[in-house]
C-alpha cells in the first residue's frame, strides 16, 4: 500500500521556509553582465524570481536564465535547502527514515542499509556517520555487513547524545575492496542522500574496520574535501597519501598482537601523516590485542563525542557572495 503523505503540512513548512528568505536584499546581475542593481528578493521558483528593486521601488519578475551563473547558483541553493528541509517527511528516502535500517532500492549503484530518525526537523541538519565492514562481510545480500559495530550509534541513548544519519554500505567483491568502481559507487550514493536528506556537509565522518580500515584510509585521502573526521581501525593505507590526510582529523585503532594486518601499516600511516604536519591525529595502539578490536573501540566513552565534534570549514550553498 502506498504510504500516505501528509502535502498540507510539507507545503505549509515550504510558504513558512520562503517567506523566512524573501525579504533578503542583494545585489543582482544580468545574465550577460551589462546590469547591476540592488533589489529585494520577495518570491523565487525553479524557473523565476520576483524582486523590488531598490532605486524606484519597482517590483518585476525575472526568469532564472535571465540573471547571471552566481545569481542562479543562490536561488538553486534556496531551492535545494527548501527540498531538504521536508525531506524526512515528504523526499526520495522518506520512507526509509523511520527509525531502523533500511534496505536501499535495488537500483541503488551499491547495496546499502541507511538508518535515521523519522521524528527529526527537517530544518536541522545532522552528521552522516559510514562504516565501511571487513571482507568477510562483502556479498550482495546486503545483510552480512550489519554486525554489531554500526548499531553502536544507532542505540537510543547515542542516538540522543549524537544523532546522526548511518550509512553501512556492502562491498560486492573483497577482491576489489572499498576502491575502484566500488569507491566510485559509494561516493554516488553519498552524495545522493546528501542532496535528498537533511545531512550537514560540514559533518561526514568516515570509519571501518580490517579491509574497512584500509578503505577509510583510501577514500578520505581521494576525497578530503568530503569528509570531517576519519576513524580507521586495524587498516594502513598508502604513506604517500599523507599530505592530502593531513587536513582531516584521524584517529585511528589498532591491536599490537594483530595477526591479519600488521600493526606496522597503523604505525606508518600516523608517523606519515604526523610528518607531513597532520594538525589533529591521533592514534591508539592496543596492548595485548589482536584483529578484532572494533566492538570495543566503538564502545569507548571518549570516541562518539571526539568524532561528532569535529566539523569542515563551513560550505553555504547560497552565499549571495
Amino acid at each position: 500500500m502506498e504510504r500516505l503523505r501528509p502535502h498540507y503540512f510539507v507545503l505549509a513548512l515550504l510558504a513558512l521556509t520562503v517567506a523566512a528568505f524573501a525579504g533578503e536584499k542583494r545585489s543582482w546581475t544580468s545574465a550577460d553582465g551589462s546590469k547591476t542593481f540592488e533589489g529585494e528578493m520577495l518570491e523565487f521558483s525553479e524557473t523565476e524570481v520576483r524582486i523590488k528593486r531598490s532605486t524606484d521601488f519597482k517590483t518585476f519578475r525575472m526568469p532564472l536564465d535571465k540573471l547571471s551563473e552566481v545569481d542562479q547558483a543562490f536561488i538553486n541553493g534556496l531551492l535545494r535547502d527548501l527540498k531538504r528541509n521536508t525531506a524526512v517527511k515528504d523526499g526520495k528516502f522518506a520512507e526509509k527514515i523511520n527509525g531502523q535500517f533500511e534496505k536501499s532500492a535495488d537500483d541503488a549503484p551499491l547495496k546499502y542499509q541507511i538508518f535515521g530518525n523519522p521524528k527529526w526537523k527537517g530544518e536541522e541538519r545532522y552528521p552522516l556517520l559510514i562504516w565501511l565492514h571487513g571482507s568477510g562481510q562483502s556479498g550482495t545480500d546486503n545483510e552480512a555487513q550489519m554486525g554489531g559495530a554500526t548499531r553502536v550509534f544507532s542505540k537510543e541513548e547515542s542516538q540522543e547524545a549524537h544523532p546522526c544519519f548511518i550509512l553501512s554500505p556492502q562491498c560486492p567483491d573483497s577482491d576489489i575492496g572499498w576502491k575502484n568502481e566500488v569507491e566510485t559507487n559509494l561516493m554516488t550514493v553519498i552524495a545522493d542522500l546528501v542532496e535528498n536528506l537533511p545531512i550537514d556537509e560540514n559533518r561526514i565522518y568516515l570509519t571501518g574496520s580490517s579491509m574497512g580500515g584500509f578503505g577509510s584510509w583510501r577514500i578520505s585521502a581521494n576525497h578530503p574535501e568530503t569528509f570531517a573526521a576519519v576513524v580507521p581501525i586495524c587498516g594502513g593505507g598508502n604513506t604517500g597519501d599523507a599530505e592530502k590526510l593531513k587536513n582531516i582529523p584521524l584517529w585511528a585503532f589498532h591491536g599490537d598482537k594483530d595477526d591479519q594486518v600488521n600493526v606496522e601499516k597503523s604505525r606508518e600511516m600516523f608517523k606519515a601523516v604526523q610528518a607531513a604536519g597532520g594538525e589533529v591525529i591521533k592514534y591508539d595502539e592496543l596492548a595485548g590485542e589482536g584483529h578484532n578490536i572494533a566492538g570495543g573501540v566503538y564502545a569507548r566513552d571518549d570516541l562518539a563525542p571526539w568524532i561528532f565534534e569535529q566539523k569542515r570549514a563551513e560550505k553555504t550553498t547560497h552565499s549571495p557572495e
